[in-house]
């Protein structure tokens, strides 16, 4: 009932006073792999709600969501119908789902740089984030 109200109360002056939802992803990991539960453990910290998946087959998990060969990271996430490949930064990612560039099916960061988020949490680390368009092409997506 009081969620009710609430909506009511918002309806009335004009405001959304409902909580903001995390956004879900689904993350495809090999069962073996703890930099990537780490990731998962970050982004959840961050503010994404993270359903892990476990598979010995990230090939087709790649190739299924367009991140080329030689670009993948070592886990690869759909959120929004985005791929997420590798150790992407929550801020990153965050910001690429608020612009959703225009052609673009998602972002990487291949390999298992150190200093990434689950590999080691560097802040100063240099870390080559690339936008993937519908070509799969690999573009760097600057960090701001």
């Amino acid at each position: 009932m009081k969620t009710i109200r609430t909506l009511a109360t918002a309806t009335v002056f004009g405001f959304a006073a409902l909580p903001v939802l995390a956004q879900s992803m689904t993350l495809h990991k090999d069962p073996n792999c703890g930099c990537c539960t780490a990731h998962a453990e970050y982004l959840r910290e961050n503010g994404f709600e993270v359903e892990i998946r476990e598979t010995y087959d990230l090939a087709t998990v790649n190739k299924e969501a367009g991140v080329p060969l030689g670009q993948q990271g070592c886990h690869t996430a759909v959120v929004d119908g985005y791929a997420i490949s590798g150790h992407v930064p929550a801020d990153l990612i965050k910001r690429f789902l608020e612009e959703k560039p225009e052609g673009a099916i998602g972002l990487t960061l291949p390999g298992m740089p150190m200093g990434a988020p689950g590999m080691g949490d560097d802040p100063e680390a240099q870390l080559d984030v690339m936008l993937i368009d519908a070509e799969g092409v690999s573009h760097p997506y600057p960090a701001e």
